[in-house]
């Protein structure tokens, strides 16, 4: 029986062979990623590879706060590296060596000022694209659509807490109708392929819960059956559920589209500003930082809102659905989505549209979610 290398995490262009793990173990950092995120950063691809060293350290420092019950209430990473702790208890946070804010409205009540403002919107939901909190700025961000009245928009300004922006001209799942891509779905969309692993013992991969609608058979770019849609969410989540066909081996490192991988090692729902790139089958290799969590988003089309999205500032295109976000080495979600406004990322070149913004599907809320248990080497 041929044996086939389900190559662990994202779609392969037309004609590109599947890359093959090497016999010496993956660098914590691969070039394709430092050389990306240091575009993306304006540094050297060594600053961009300290960058990555101190946002892990206080990652794992922070961690260590919540274990101690030392009063976290949301944290981000402020322009200079520093991570930036909400909190009642300064002293704690200060003496760990990270910085504290205190005075501010916080996560959970940000989480509570979003949940307020949804009633707002009410019937009115057609009228936007996305909401949610922005923890750095202590407030939560209205996306309405273009066209949206002036009504709508004076009455959540008036919000305390509320700030309300006009989006781009069209917001879409990004699925994309290019056959013959890795992840071609039957009758022609395709996607990216999202993260491998187990669940009661059986091959599954996790990805956008809209590349798996209807439960579709799945094939690499060669045409061979690699797997099935099994399960999804979408519209209400983005997460799905595909199975790995019996034949086919389940690799732990995302291919960065350059000749190259980065190894899965866990995963994580990072802090705000946290670097990161995803690969995608379209616009391949791209890097930006983490936004915002808990993002409640209306895509053209859809009556129905998505939620639990977590936005960055990676730039995707149509066919980078499904595909896998990293911080250096640790899984954080799926492409969902973006704008669909004609920008451009540029196949492999980072973040060319300017203000560049997407959606993506934590994937620790789906791996939850669903029980899987990810493949990590």
């Amino acid at each position: 029986m041929k044996i086939r290398t389900l190559g662990a995490l994202v779609g392969v262009a037309v004609g590109a062979a599947l890359l093959t793990p090497t016999a010496s173990a993956a660098p914590d950092y691969d070039p394709a990623m430092l050389s990306a995120l240091a575009a993306e950063l304006g540094t050297s691809p060594a600053q961009a590879a300290d960058r990555l060293d101190r946002e892990k350290a206080q990652a794992g420092t922070l961690a260590d706060l919540r274990d101690r019950g030392v009063s976290v209430d949301g944290a981000y990473f402020d322009r200079s590296g520093k991570l930036v702790v909400n909190t009642t208890d300064a002293a704690a946070v200060t003496k760990a060596g990270l910085a504290a804010r205190t005075g501010v409205r916080g996560e959970k009540a940000l989480d509570a000022l979003t949940a307020r403002v949804e009633q707002a919107i009410g019937s009115d939901i057609a009228q936007v694209q996305a909401f949610g909190p922005d923890l750095v700025a202590d407030r939560v961000v209205v996306t309405v659509e273009p066209d949206a009245t002036s009504a709508l928009v004076a009455k959540l300004s008036r919000i305390d807490g509320v700030a309300v922006e006009r989006g781009a001209a069209r917001l879409a799942p990004q699925a994309d109708v290019v056959p013959g891509r890795i992840m071609d779905l039957v009758p022609g969309t395709n996607c990216s392929l999202g993260f491998n692993g187990t669940r009661n013992g059986q091959k599954v991969l996790l990805t956008a819960g809209h590349c798996v609608e209807g439960n579709p058979d799945i094939y690499d770019a060669n045409g061979n059956h690699i797997g099935k849609g099994i399960a999804t969410r979408f519209p209400s989540y983005d997460m799905g559920l595909m199975s790995v066909d019996a034949e086919d081996t389940q690799r732990a490192y995302v291919d960065t589209r350059k000749g190259t991988t980065v190894a899965v090692r866990g995963m994580s729902k990072a802090p705000v500003g946290t670097s990161l790139c995803k690969a995608g089958n379209t616009t391949g290799w791209t890097c930006g930082t983490i936004s915002g969590y808990n993002y409640t988003v209306r895509y053209s089309g859809e009556s129905t809102s998505t939620r639990g999205l977590a936005r960055s500032t990676v730039c995707t295109e149509g066919g980078d659905s499904g595909g896998a976000y990293i911080a250096g080495n640790t899984a954080q979600g799926m492409t969902s989505g973006g704008p669909a406004d004609g920008h451009d990322c540029g196949w492999n070149q980072g973040s060319g549209a300017t203000g560049s913004y997407s959606y993506y599907q934590p994937v620790v809320d789906a791996a939850n979610y669903y029980g899987v248990t990810l493949l990590t080497s």
